[in-house]
């Protein structure tokens, strides 16, 4: 983020990207993308600049820990404003904030998406009981995934998986798409799956 420093309101954050990978990497990895007006808040010590501009985020999600982070998120009622601190706050320090007004909120587009075979590579990863002895998740409810108390299989994960994202603004059609492989595969009747997904694309 040091070139952001140096940037003119047109591109005062630039693009941001990057996630760690420490904890269970996942077989196929999911994309959060999001782009919008911010606020550049940068303390100079004696004097504090403020600059408007526009950032592109960009997060790749390759561990099962970063999943389940925007996973929780999904029905959080301030989902927009969680999903993009939880990207922007890994690029701030002692003298550089990244401020979003509500004002400015409204215009931003932030999505979670992956392909189909990620949503059942999720579950692959659990089912196969692949998840790393320290993992912890911010919702007890994807622990309990964790644990699989009831014993589902890759295709019963990945549908509980898809039921959770697919009606998510946060989430992308990429849910609804890996729940139609699964019936799919399954020899289920999609007709009513597959206009609800043309409906997700339209909009």
């Amino acid at each position: 983020m040091s070139e952001a420093a140096g940037a003119d309101d047109a591109d005062v954050a630039g693009a941001l990207e990057g996630e760690t990978v420490d904890g269970t990497v996942l077989p196929r990895s999911f994309l959060v993308e999001g782009s919008g007006p911010v606020t550049v808040v940068r303390d100079q010590g004696d004097v504090v600049e403020r600059t408007e501009g526009e950032a592109s985020i960009s997060r790749r999600l390759e561990t099962l820990e970063g999943f389940a982070t925007f996973w929780a998120l999904r029905a959080r009622k301030n989902w927009k404003r969680n999903a993009i601190r939880e990207v922007l706050e890994d690029y701030e320090d002692d003298t550089t904030r990244y401020v979003i007004s509500d004002e400015q909120l409204e215009a931003w587009d932030v999505q979670a998406d992956g392909r189909a075979q990620a949503f059942i590579g999720v579950a692959e990863t659990i089912v196969d009981d692949e998840v790393s002895d320290d993992f912890d998740a911010p919702s007890q409810h994807f622990l309990a995934y964790v644990d699989n108390p009831a014993d589902r299989d890759v295709d019963e994960m990945t549908l509980d998986f898809a039921g959770d994202l697919k009606t998510s603004p946060l989430w992308g059609p990429g849910a609804r798409l890996a729940e139609l492989v699964v019936r799919h595969a399954n020899r289920e009747d999609l007709e009513g799956h597959t206009e609800a997904l043309l409906e997700e694309i339209d909009r």
